[in-house]
C-alpha cells in the first residue's frame, strides 16, 4: 500500500511487452532497476519502489513480477469492513463499509470495547462505529503532533499511541477519546509497545522501556 493508491490517485502503468520496449536495455526480457529510469511517476515508482515488485528476489522484474505491480499501482487504499462467511464470489455483498480517505501506511487500526481506532501517518486520530463505518470523533492528538509507524494499543481503559519522536500520548478509551497526558521519551520510536502483565513495554531507537504502577 502506497500514498499514490489513494482513490484517483493511482500511478498509471503500461503492458509487459510495452515496459520491455521502454526500459529492457540488454534485450534479456527482464527489467532490471538500473534499467528501470526515467522521470515520469511510473519510471519514479519502480525506481523507488523495486524491490516490493521484484518476487523472487533476483533483482529483475519478470512478466510475473510486472503484474504485481501493476496490480499493486491499481489498488486503492481503504479501510473495509467484511462480512464473514459466504462461499464462492462474495464481492458484492459481503463489504459491510469501506472507507476511502487517507489512511495509514503502517500503523494497524485497533479495536477495543466496541470502538475502531486509526492514527494516520500526519497524526490524526480518527474513532469508528465499527458497525457502521460511521466517524466518531477526528482530530490531531495535541502535543504528539508527528508522524506514526508504531499500532496504537490498549489496556485498563487506555488508549496508547507512540509518534516517531517518542511523544506517548496516553487517551481516555472511548469514542468521543479524549488526550490524558503525553509524556515525552525524547527518542525514535518506531515499534508497537507491547503490554503484559500490568506493564507496558516500549523499545525506542537506543533504550527498552518498562512502565507499571
Amino acid at each position: 500500500m502506497f500514498p499514490q493508491n489513494q482513490p484517483g490517485r493511482q500511478i498509471p502503468t503500461i503492458a509487459f511487452d510495452e515496459a520491455l520496449k521502454k526500459y529492457d536495455k540488454d534485450s534479456d526480457r527482464q527489467i532490471a532497476k538500473a534499467e528501470a529510469t526515467g522521470a515520469e511517476p511510473m519510471d519514479k515508482m519502480l525506481n523507488a519502489a523495486f524491490e516490493a515488485f521484484d518476487m523472487d528476489r533476483n533483482e529483475k522484474l519478470n512478466a510475473k513480477d510486472w503484474e504485481v505491480f501493476r496490480a499493486m499501482m491499481a489498488s486503492e487504499n481503504g479501510l473495509l469492513a467484511i462480512k464473514m462467511g459466504g462461499q464462492g464470489d462474495q464481492t458484492a455483498n459481503a463489504i459491510r463499509w469501506r472507507y476511502q480517505k487517507p489512511v495509514p501506511q503502517v500503523p494497524s487500526t485497533l479495536l477495543y470495547k466496541g470502538v475502531l481506532y486509526m492514527i494516520n501517518d500526519s497524526g490524526i486520530l480518527i474513532s469508528f462505529d465499527p458497525a457502521t463505518g460511521n466517524v466518531i470523533k477526528q482530530g490531531r492528538l495535541h502535543g504528539a503532533i508527528d508522524k506514526y509507524f508504531s499500532s496504537p494499543v490498549a489496556a485498563d481503559d487506555k488508549v496508547f499511541l507512540i509518534g516517531q519522536g517518542g511523544q506517548v500520548s496516553v487517551l481516555k478509551a472511548a469514542g468521543e477519546w479524549e488526550v490524558m497526558a503525553v509524556n515525552e521519551l525524547d527518542d525514535e520510536c518506531f515499534a508497537t509497545p507491547a503490554i503484559a502483565d500490568g506493564r507496558i513495554y516500549i523499545r525506542t531507537r537506543s533504550a527498552l522501556y518498562a512502565f507499571g504502577k
